[in-house]
C-alpha cells in the first residue's frame, strides 16, 4: 500500500467486529505526537490516521467486552477504562504506585455486578485488582500475593502469567515453560465487603506436542480464552525460523486436550513484545483459519495457516515507517465472536488406497473396458496422467501394477519429466503430496507405515533420493516413488549435525554419506561393511572454532563444499581420506545480504543470495573455475542461468538444464503465492517474481516475497526416478 494513500479520520475509523484492527501509536514521534493508524490486516486499503482525543498520552493495554484497557505513557501508573461505542468519557481508576505491571484482565464488563479489573505485577507474585462498582464511593487498588498458594500447587516458587477470560472466569499459566505445566484458575469471589481471589488447579499442559530436537527450541505456551473456548498455542523454531506451531483446545467438561486441525473462519493475534508477552485476540469472518504474528523486530506479520500449515508473510508498508519512531503497536479487539461449533475432525479417509482422491458420483463407462486392456492404456500414460487415472477411478487401483516395477520405468523411457517435483511430507496424516512447478498440479500418496511418525525428518534430496532421519538416531535413505526404503546405521549426534548431502545414489556402491556438525564430519560408505560412521575432527585455522553449516554438497569425487549461514563457503579437499585439509573462501561476495544457498550443476558450484528472507534482490555467483584448484579461491557474480534453472530450500537445491523454454533461466522456490496457490519463482529475464498462470504463461509479477506461504511440514525439490 502507498503511504499516501491512508486516509486521514478525526475521530474513530469505521471498525467493525468482523476483524481485528492493528493501532500504531505515536506515544513518541514529535511531529506525529498524539495520532493513531489503524491498519486491517484483511482490508490493507482501509488504514486510517487519526487523532482520538480518548487515547491521547494513552497506550493500549488490552481489550475486553468492547472495552479498551488503557495505561498512561510511560509511567503506565494511571490506569483507565473506555467504551468507543458510547460517547461516554474514558473512565479513570486511582493511582498505582507500581510501574512493573504485566499483564490486565477484565473478567466481565464493568457495568456487570462485581466486575474488577485484575492486573498482575513483573517483578512480585501479587495480583493487583479494583472493584468497578459504580455504587461504591470511592475507587481503590488491593494488592493480595499469591505465591504460597501457586507453591502449593506447583511445589515451587514462581508467577503466573497469560491471563484470560472464558464463561465469566480466570485462567492463567503457571511461569514454567515446559510441558509439565499447568493451567490454573483465579476463582474471584466478590462479596459487598470483601474480593477473594484463590489460585486453583486446573488441568495439565498437552504432552503430545512435537520433540525438540538439537538446536530446536518452541516459545510458549500461549493461553487464550474465547467466549466458551479456551486455547494453548505452541511455537517452535529451528535455526531462529518458526519451524512448527500447535494449536490445541481445551474440551472444558472432560479436561482433555484436543488438537485443532482447522481454525474455520476464526482468527487469533499474537502480539510479542520484548519480554515474551502475548497479547491474544480473536475474532471471525472472512480471511480466517489463521494466527497472526507481529514482529516489530522485521517489521511484518507472520501468518499462519491452521488447516494448510504454511505460514504467510505480510508487509505494511505505512507501519513500517511508523514502526521506526515508536514502540507501541496495539491490537484493538471488537467484542469477541463465539467459536462454538468447532469441527477439529477431518473426514475419515479410506485407507484402502494409495492415492488419495474425490468421490465419484456417477460410475464412468471406462469400468466397462477389461481391466487388460485399461493396463495397456495405461502402459502409454506419463506419470502425472498415470497417478491421475488411478486418482479418478478408485476400482482399478487394485489390478494396477505398483511404482518402481519394469511398467514404470517402461511410462518414464516414454514420457520424459519437466522439471523436479516440490514434495510436502505430512507427518500428521501420513500422506505425501507432490506439487508440479509449472501447472500447480497436486497429488498425493500415503507415507509408507515403515516412516509413520511426528518426528520424520527430510536431510537432503539428491537423485530423486531422500536422506531421512527418524526417532533421533535412525538414518534411512527413501524414494518416494518406489516407496524403496534402505536403512543406515543409527547415528547418535543426528540431532547436531546441520548439513547432510552425499555422492551419489544409494543403489551405487559409490555411494557416501556425509554429515556436518560444529566441529567434527561424520562419513558412511554404504556398500562397505561394517556398516559405520567414521567420524574426522574439523581442521580449523587459528583453533577449534565451531560453524554452523547450512548447506554442503560433494564434488570431483573428493572435496566436500560447505557453507555457513554468514556465506563463508569451506572446502574439505580428499575427504575420504584421514589427511584431508580445509580450504576457506575468505573473500564472501560483497553483499548485506542474509540468506545463501549452494547449488551443484555437473562440476560447477554455484551461490545464490538473498538480501534477506523477503528477496528485495537476488544475486547469482559462479566459484570461478581457475581457482577451483588454488587456496586462493573466488566467486564471479553472473547475471543469469542461460538454459538452466535453480530449485531451492532449506535443506537441498537443485539445478538442471530446463526441459522447456518457459521454465529456464529462473529459481523456483518452495514457496507458494498466497492467492493462486502456485509455485514462485524468480526470472532473471525480469528481475522480479511470478507464478505461471494457465498453461505456461508467466503470471503477474512482484517485486519480493511477501505474502508467499511456506510451508511449515517437512518439504523438499526432489528430481523424480524409477
Amino acid at each position: 500500500m502507498d503511504p499516501n494513500q491512508i486516509s486521514y479520520s478525526p475521530g474513530l475509523p469505521p471498525l467493525s467486529g468482523q476483524h481485528v484492527w492493528l493501532v500504531s501509536q505515536m506515544l513518541e514521534a514529535e511531529d506525529m505526537l498524539g495520532d493513531q493508524v489503524f491498519y486491517n490486516i484483511h482490508e490493507p486499503q482501509s488504514s486510517y490516521r487519526c487523532r482520538v482525543p480518548e487515547l491521547l498520552g494513552r497506550r493500549i493495554r488490552g481489550c475486553f467486552h468492547g472495552w479498551v484497557i488503557m495505561s498512561n505513557h510511560p509511567h503506565n501508573n494511571m490506569w483507565s477504562l473506555w467504551n468507543p461505542s458510547s460517547s461516554s468519557k474514558p473512565t479513570r481508576l486511582p493511582t498505582l504506585n507500581h510501574e512493573d505491571i504485566s499483564e490486565c484482565c477484565l473478567p466481565s464488563p464493568p457495568d456487570a455486578p462485581g466486575s474488577i479489573l485484575l492486573l498482575t505485577r513483573k517483578e512480585k507474585p501479587t495480583f493487583v485488582f479494583c472493584r468497578l462498582d459504580r455504587k461504591r464511593k470511592r475507587l481503590r487498588w488491593t494488592e493480595m500475593s499469591y505465591a504460597k498458594q501457586l507453591k502449593n500447587i506447583t511445589g515451587e516458587d514462581g508467577f503466573v502469567h497469560g491471563l484470560t477470560c472464558c464463561n465469566g472466569k480466570v485462567y492463567a499459566l503457571n511461569a514454567g515453560h515446559d510441558r509439565d505445566g499447568l493451567v490454573v484458575e483465579v476463582d474471584i469471589v466478590v462479596t459487598a465487603k470483601e474480593v477473594a481471589i484463590s489460585v486453583l488447579p486446573f488441568v495439565k499442559l498437552p504432552r503430545y506436542s512435537p520433540v525438540v530436537q538439537g538446536r530446536d527450541y518452541y516459545t510458549g505456551p500461549f493461553l487464550k480464552g474465547s467466549c466458551s473456548e479456551v486455547f494453548i498455542i505452541y511455537q517452535y523454531f529451528k535455526l531462529e525460523e518458526v519451524s512448527c506451531m500447535r494449536l490445541v483446545r481445551l474440551d472444558m467438561t472432560r479436561k482433555l486436550w484436543e488438537e485443532i486441525e482447522d481454525f474455520e473462519g476464526a482468527t487469533c493475534f499474537l502480539d510479542l513484545d520484548c519480554s515474551s508477552n502475548a497479547i491474544v485476540s480473536m475474532s471471525s469472518g472472512g480471511h480466517g483459519g489463521c494466527i497472526h504474528m507481529i514482529c516489530e523486530e522485521e517489521k511484518v506479520i507472520y501468518s499462519y495457516h491452521v488447516k494448510d500449515k504454511t505460514m504467510a508473510r505480510s508487509s505494511m508498508p505505512y507501519f513500517q515507517e511508523l514502526w521506526s519512531r515508536t514502540s507501541y503497536v496495539s491490537l484493538w479487539a471488537m467484542p469477541e465472536c463465539s467459536l462454538e461449533g468447532f469441527d477439529s475432525k477431518e473426514e475419515e479417509e479410506d485407507d484402502d488406497h494409495t492415492v488419495e482422491v474425490n468421490s465419484l458420483t456417477n460410475q464412468s463407462h471406462l469400468f466397462n473396458i477389461p481391466f487388460h486392456l485399461l493396463e495397456m492404456i495405461m502402459e502409454f500414460c506419463g506419470d502425472i496422467d498415470y497417478v491421475n487415472f488411478r486418482a479418478t477411478f478408485k476400482q482399478l487401483t487394485a489390478p494396477v501394477t505398483r511404482w518402481g516395477n519394469g511398467s514404470s520405468m517402461r511410462r518414464l523411457q516414454r514420457y520424459s519429466l519437466v522439471s523436479p517435483w516440490l514434495m510436502v511430507l505430512d507427518n500428521d496424516h501420513g500422506i505425501i503430496t507432490f506439487i508440479d512447478p509449472m501447472f500447480g498440479d497436486r497429488y498425493s500418496i500415503r507415507t509408507p507405515p515403515e516412516l509413520n511418525g511426528n518426528d520424520l525428518k527430510i536431510l537432503s534430496s539428491m537423485y530423486g533420493w531422500l536422506l531421512m532421519s527418524k526417532d533421533r538416531e535412525s538414518l534411512m535413505f527413501f524414494n518416494p516413488f518406489t516407496s524403496e526404503i534402505r536403512e543406515l546405521p543409527n547415528l547418535e549426534e543426528v540431532d547436531f549435525i546441520q548439513s547432510f548431502c552425499f555422492s551419489a545414489p544409494p543403489t551405487s556402491p559409490n555411494c557416501v554419506v556425509f554429515g556436518l556438525g560444529d566441529l567434527d564430519v561424520f562419513i558412511h560408505f554404504v556398500a562397505h561393511e561394517p556398516a559405520t560412521w567414521v567420524r574426522y575432527d574439523m581442521h580449523f585455522n587459528g583453533g577449534g572454532v565451531p560453524a554452523i553449516f547450512s548447506f554442503s554438497i560433494y564434488c570431483n569425487e573428493e572435496d566436500l563444499y560447505a557453507l555457513n549461514k554468514e556465506g563463508e563457503l569451506s572446502v574439505f579437499k580428499y575427504i575420504n581420506e584421514e589427511n584431508y585439509f580445509r580450504v576457506t573462501v575468505d573473500i564472501t561476495p560483497p553483499s548485506c545480504c542474509r540468506l545463501y544457498f549452494l547449488v551443484k550443476h555437473d562440476q560447477d558450484i554455484l551461490l545464490v543470495i538473498l538480501d534477506d528472507k523477503f528477496g528485495e534482490s537476488v544475486e547469482l555467483y559462479k566459484l570461478s573455475r581457475r581457482h577451483r584448484r588454488r587456496r586462493d579461491k573466488k566467486w564471479e557474480k553472473i547475471d543469469g542461468l542461460g538454459k538452466h534453472m535453480i530449485f531451492i530450500c532449506e535443506t537441498s537445491c537443485l539445478c538442471m538444464e530446463a526441459r522447456t523454454p518457459e521454465m529456464e533461466n529462473k529459481i523456483y522456490f518452495a514457496m507458494l503465492d498466497g492467492e493462486n496457490g502456485k509455485i514462485v519463482f524468480y526470472s532473471f529475464d525480469t528481475c522480479r517474481y511470478h507464478t505461471f498462470n494457465a498453461g505456461k504463461n508467466i503470471g503477474e509479477s512482484f517485486r519480493n516475497l511477501f505474502g508467499s506461504k511456506l510451508h511449515l511440514h517437512p518439504h523438499v525439490w526432489i528430481q523424480p526416478t524409477y
